[in-house]
């Protein structure tokens, strides 16, 4: 339940980001909310989902196996989580003037 919440969240956060961009409206604040929260997220499901399989989680028979060794990429790409942690405070710091 626990995972299928998270992920259900992701999608929220990116759904909500593409939604802005169609509309032709700034999205760089949801953009970097929705990375962050998505791969972080992603890394997290996929590392329960290994250990619920156990051994078998090693297996190349199981797409498991495969996700797990890609899932510490989704944290580095288009920047780290603490790159867009940064931004997203930027962005934040922009829109609310404190």
């Amino acid at each position: 339940a626990d995972m299928a919440t998270k992920v259900e969240a992701a999608r929220l956060l990116t759904l909500k980001a593409a939604r802005l961009k169609d509309a032709g409206q700034r999205s760089d604040l949801e953009a970097g909310m929705a990375k962050l929260f998505a791969s972080e997220t992603g890394k997290e499901v996929v590392e329960d989902a290994f250990r619920i399989h156990g051994g078998y989680g090693y297996s190349k028979e199981y797409e498991i196996e495969r996700l797990y060794r890609d899932a510490p990429l989704l944290l580095i790409g288009e920047g780290t989580s603490e790159i867009q942690r940064m931004v997203i405070g930027k962005k934040l710091l922009e829109r609310n003037k404190i």
